[in-house]
């Protein structure tokens, strides 16, 4: 039998394990036009993200830089209180050193430092997040006259804060970290006062508006002395620095694991305890170096790389008799004082050097010894 075919067009397949019927053209591009869509939904979020990432690390490099910034304002400012610290400290009147330069000792103007080239002359007024910089000196104490104590705040203006209105927490702490150790901030739970590492500082009286909280500033004092006050540098005066040339004073007990050296001789107000013994002969290090025994008593010496004695205490010596023991014929003791029976320290033998009576005799055999060092 034959199957007559209509000309041009071809027979479609029946019959179990054929395939279905293909999806539409118009379906396919419905199905990739909702891929292209969720890839560019996903390249928006990853753009967004990164965005502002980017934004938060640039805003905390300009954080850095407003803290090197400051620190270059910091150390002009304390260039000026070390130049004028006794006119600072005897000034009557705000224009006491007007004929220096400075109208007002109490907010000298940058332009009148870098006048007195104590700021560089590149010096920018404006800084990283468009900042600019006070400068406040206040003095404590007995002022006007020598006891008086100057100190000064270099701090930014306006505070650092968020569009919200709000510290901007995320950039005082990437500002403090750069300031290393050094910022005071004025926080929203104690707006009257400056804290940092160890200090509470209040804010000065004069310009309230430029102390808000987010206010970030530096300390700069007087030299060692010349006087510093005690809000800014009094506390920060209690900390050694490297070659500092002061008395520490310790009134405590001081631990340390490397070597102590004097550059002089040191000097012990009771006593030096040399906690290791050592034996004789074995190898040392530094030449001179002192130690103790091991065993026994005295004091050994570092020479050509080998412990030596330096000095050694007498070994003493005993009276024993044959029939009473370590005792004389009044029936008193006749041991070593140093060891406390009748024998020789350690390190020491005994030597006879005497004796009297014999064996038989009713008072029997004394003999003395006398305790010699064996090294």
């Amino acid at each position: 039998m034959s199957v007559d075919r209509a000309p041009g067009r071809t027979p479609r397949p029946s019959g179990r394990g054929q395939a279905g019927p293909r999806p539409s053209p118009r379906a396919q591009r419905g199905s990739l036009l909702l891929e292209f869509m969720a890839v560019a939904v996903l390249g928006l979020v990853l753009a967004i993200w990164a965005g502002q990432e980017w934004a938060q690390r640039a805003r905390a490099l300009q954080a850095r830089s407003l803290a090197v910034w400051m620190g270059v304002a910091r150390d002009a400012a304390e260039a000026f209180l070390a130049r004028h610290a006794a006119d600072l400290a005897g000034a009557a009147a705000a224009d006491a050193l007007a004929g220096q330069g400075y109208a007002d000792w109490t907010a000298p103007r940058w332009e009148e430092l870098r006048a007195a080239g104590l700021l560089a002359g590149g010096w920018q007024a404006a800084g990283p997040l468009r900042r600019t910089l006070g400068l406040r000196v206040a003095r404590e104490g007995e002022c006007p006259g020598a006891a008086c104590r100057v100190w000064a705040l270099v701090h930014a203006r306006p505070a650092l804060r968020t569009a919200a209105g709000g510290v901007d927490e995320a950039l005082v702490a990437e500002w403090l970290q750069a300031a290393e150790g050094r910022g005071l901030v004025v926080w929203p739970r104690q707006p009257g006062f400056l804290g940092g590492a160890g200090l509470r500082i209040p804010v000065p009286e004069e310009g309230a508006a430029d102390w808000a909280a987010g206010v970030v500033a530096l300390a700069a004092r007087t030299p060692a002395g010349q006087g510093g006050g005690a809000g800014a540098g009094g506390d920060d005066e209690a900390y050694l620095r490297v070659r500092d040339a002061r008395d520490p004073d310790f009134q405590g007990d001081a631990t340390v694991q490397g070597a102590v050296r004097s550059g002089t001789r040191l000097a012990a107000r009771d006593s030096l305890h040399l906690e290791r013994g050592w034996g004789v002969g074995e190898p040392c290090a530094p030449e001179g170096a002192l130690g103790r025994p091991r065993e026994g008593a005295g004091v050994l010496a570092c020479r050509q790389g080998y412990w030596a004695l330096a000095a050694r205490p007498a070994g003493g010596g005993y009276m024993l008799n044959s029939r009473r023991g370590c005792l004389s014929a009044m029936g008193v003791p006749s041991v070593n004082p140093v060891t406390g029976a009748c024998s020789c320290p350690t390190g020491y033998a005994m030597t006879q050097v005497a004796e009297s009576g014999s064996l038989t005799a009713p008072e029997g055999l004394t003999v003395g010894y006398l305790c010699l060092s064996q090294k």
